[in-house]
């Protein structure tokens, strides 16, 4: 009896133990198998994180536009949660400086168009209170994709959750996720979102800041060109312009359009055909020359592309020839005066030749001995004029030489002045000299080649001074570091226009010659010693010239290592220096 009870109590007992045992285990395995459950939804939104960063990155590249990255996000959220319609909004400006809203949605599943317009109007509430700003439905440009839309639905909007889209720390925008059902977004799947937001958002924002940098460098570059230069994408639109070229083009708004320069070009190109034409010929296109503001431009038209061959739009430069166009002027007239130059006595020496054969010349010895004289003044212009274009041709291919020894320069003034006393007096003009006791007995020039500069100041004070005038051609002493306006007024020399803040480190010989002329415009002065240049000074007075006789002399000066300029002031008259150093 007692062995029967106690085996009772046994199995009992077992039965009991197995049952706790059970239990347990049964307990332990819901709780492992819930705990896998758990880690697998972890690591399934862990995978989806990090294939959604990664498809991201794939597709993006270095793309700042938030819009991909919304659609990437949007196209895979149906492997994370159930929903019927995602939404992004997002605040842009558009070509014309005008603030709008983007509102993109695509439907999963349909809804009723009562359905989009709640997501709407909520979306709108939100991005009012994160931008604090007072946007209206006027504002919004409505896109809706995905699935039709089911005027039969009655379902509202049963759960929905915002998420922010900030960029560089300023929020630009919302992504909205809602469905029909309701309950049914909990906290690790809008965790997941907000990560994969932020995330993305970060990455750009750091993009955005090396893209910064980069452009502020390139736009410093393009900022600092001479050229004019302007950029515009496969739109069409404007993306960048230098002030170079808003200054040729006469632009003064801070934000230019593409339309704005269009209409500045309005008169002289079509800017867009050009641009078709560059496009379709995949080349560089270049525009004949024309006159815009003042300004002579040549205009290239290219297209750019990256290193894929794909294109980004064209770039077009203006260069200003306004510069070439002058010299070519310059040069065409300096080939007409020349041929004029050489004509005139030319065509004397031929008249005067055939006169010479006549009997009645030849019996007339008075009338002979004119004529051969009138065919010697003419060979003589000729030849100086040949002489004078040689000069210049040394001069530029520094072949011109000089032959310094030590001669006297006052001997140089006074034989010059008497040599043009005559024609001084015939001009009605009073010529003289004034030579400072300080200038040194003798020092080394060519005295020669100062003597054919000072035959062309002196000609050239003759020839633009009118009736009644002074010509006065004086030498002194400039000691080193002396202002050069101080020791004029020292010596009771009256220099029309001259600036102070002019010396030299070393002593220096001044030379010059100053006239009561007509004087020269401020703005022709630094002209003067350019070979195609004749002042309009001589096309009023008719005073025929070459114009090479400055050139020349600047090749002499410098040659002397010395210095030749030039002070003037309308109505008042001229002064042409020459400085040539004493060591």
């Amino acid at each position: 009896m007692d062995l029967t009870f106690s085996f009772f109590n046994f199995v009992f007992l077992l039965g009991i133990f197995t049952v706790v045992v059970i239990t347990i285990f049964l307990f332990q395995y819901r709780h492992l198998r819930r705990s896998l459950w758990i880690r697998e939804q972890e690591m399934t939104r862990r995978m989806y994180q990090l294939s959604i960063l990664r498809e991201l990155g794939e597709r993006i590249g270095y793309s700042l536009k938030i819009e991909k990255i919304v659609e990437v996000i949007v196209g895979s959220l149906r492997r994370l949660l159930d929903y019927s319609t995602v939404a992004y909004m997002l605040v842009a400006t558009n070509a014309e400086g005008k603030t709008r809203i983007t509102f993109n949605i695509n439907l999963e599943k349909p809804v009723h168009k009562k359905f989009i317009e709640n997501v709407k109007g909520s979306m709108l509430v939100s991005l009012n209170a994160l931008l604090s700003s007072k946007f209206s439905t006027d504002d919004i440009d409505e896109t809706v994709s995905g699935t039709i839309t089911d005027p039969t639905s009655e379902e509202a909007v049963g759960s929905f959750f915002n998420v922010p889209i900030v960029i560089a720390g300023a929020p630009t925008g919302l992504l909205n996720i809602a469905a029909t059902e309701k309950g049914l977004y909990h906290g690790k799947e809008v965790e997941i979102l907000y990560t994969i937001m932020n995330q993305a958002s970060d990455a750009v924002s750091k993009l955005e800041v090396v893209l910064r940098i980069e452009k502020g460098k390139l736009n410093s570059m393009v900022s600092s060109m001479a050229d004019g230069v302007l950029m515009i994408d496969n739109q069409k639109q404007l993306i960048v312009i230098n002030p170079r070229a808003k200054e040729m083009l006469g632009l003064t708004k801070e934000r230019v359009a593409i339309f704005d320069i269009l209409d500045a070009l309005a008169n002289q190109i079509d800017l867009r055909t050009k641009l078709e034409e560059s496009l379709v010929a995949d080349k560089v296109i270049v525009v004949p020359p024309f006159n815009l503001n003042a300004i002579f431009l040549q205009v290239l038209i290219s297209p750019v592309k990256d290193d894929a061959n794909n294109l980004l739009g064209e770039v077009v430069i203006f260069h200003d020839i306004t510069k070439e166009k002058e010299l070519e002027k310059m040069r065409e007239d300096f080939t007409s005066m020349m041929v004029h130059e050489l004509r005139s006595p030319l065509t004397g020496i031929r008249s005067i030749a055939g006169l010479l054969a006549t009997p009645t010349v030849k019996s007339d010895d008075k009338k002979y001995q004119e004529f051969i004289s009138l065919i010697s003044s003419n060979s003589a212009d000729m030849l100086g004029l040949v002489n004078d274009l040689l000069d210049v041709a040394k001069l530029e291919a520094g072949k011109f030489q000089i032959l310094k020894k030590q001669s006297d320069i006052k001997t140089v003034v006074e034989q010059r002045v008497a040599s043009f006393k005559t024609l001084a007096e015939q001009n009605s003009l009073t010529l003289a000299s004034k030579i400072d006791a300080s200038v040194p007995a003798v020092f080394e020039f060519d005295e020669h080649k100062i003597a054919q500069v000072l035959n062309n100041f002196i000609s050239n004070a003759i020839k633009f001074t009118v009736a009644g005038g002074n010509i006065t051609v004086s030498a002194f002493l400039l000691p080193a570091g002396k202002d050069l306006a101080k020791s004029v007024v020292e010596r009771s020399l009256v220099w029309p226009g001259i600036k102070s803040g002019v010396s030299w480190p070393a002593d220096q010989v001044i030379v010059a010659t100053t006239d009561t002329g007509s004087g020269i415009p401020t703005d022709k002065l630094g002209k003067l010693f350019n070979k195609f240049v004749q002042l309009e000074s001589s096309a009023r007075s008719e005073k025929k010239g070459t114009g090479l006789g400055l050139v020349i002399s600047k090749g002499i000066v410098e040659a002397h290592r010395g210095t030749i300029g030039v002070f003037s002031e309308e109505g008042e008259g001229t002064t042409f220096y020459i400085a040539l150093p004493l060591s």
